[in-house]
């Protein structure tokens, strides 16, 4: 992706609020080919997998609210707000992840439910402790109008106190982290402009302007 120059001033507006959802949705887009049928599973999946696959599946059929329960929002505010996460009261933490699985929930997920369509197949490696964390290495393949793209990825996944593994960034081969690109061209300056007040300000002007995440009826099995 090319970078954009930031605009601290609004945050996810413009440009800078097209590079914000190319890399939510691309990331987990990349993510949602766990659940394409041409994948061949042993019939005992192994944690991580059955946890992307929750979440996949949560976001497939409308279950919004389910599926940012299965994203680690405390690991992904760390990465993104860096040393002024400590800096915040409790309030302001909350707060923090609250608007950013609200704003990314509203711009991710649909977009990932209209692509299901394209994904063909994925392999992945066995999870690995890189720096103390897990991380799952995989080959993704996309199919794009008559040509198919190989992607290679990484996931990051983080075992919380209750023992669950849960999400928290991804990394396409050349490129940094989707994190870190939103880390880098929004909250970052946005700190540096206004700390946590105008940093949060923004987001909730942001969240107004989207619907707040909840799980949609299913439709009763026939």
């Amino acid at each position: 992706m090319s970078r954009l120059a930031p605009v601290p001033s609004r945050l996810v507006a413009g440009p800078t609020r097209r590079r914000f959802a190319r890399a939510l949705v691309g990331a987990f887009v990349l993510l949602a080919v766990l659940s394409a049928p041409a994948l061949s599973r042993p019939k005992e999946k192994s944690d991580h997998e059955a946890q992307i696959q929750r979440l996949i599946n949560n976001v497939r059929y409308g279950q919004d609210a389910d599926a940012l329960t299965l994203l680690d929002g405390e690991q992904e505010a760390r990465v993104l707000l860096g040393a002024a996460w400590e800096k915040g009261s409790a309030a302001e933490r909350t707060e923090f992840v609250t608007l950013f699985h609200h704003i990314f929930a509203g711009i991710a997920f649909p977009k990932m439910r209209d692509s299901f369509q394209h994904l063909t197949s994925l392999t992945y490696s066995p999870p690995e402790t890189v720096a103390g964390r897990l991380e799952v290495a995989s080959v993704i393949h996309i199919q794009a109008g008559p040509k198919e793209q190989e992607l290679k990825v990484r996931y990051w996944l983080h075992k919380g106190a209750d023992g669950k593994l849960r999400v928290v960034d991804v990394t396409i081969q050349g490129d940094k982290s989707f994190l870190t690109n939103i880390r880098d061209d929004q909250i970052q300056p946005i700190l540096a402009e206004g700390g946590w007040p105008k940093l949060l300000e923004l987001m909730r002007v942001r969240a107004k302007e989207l619907a707040a995440p909840r799980n949609a009826p299913l439709a009763p099995k026939k």
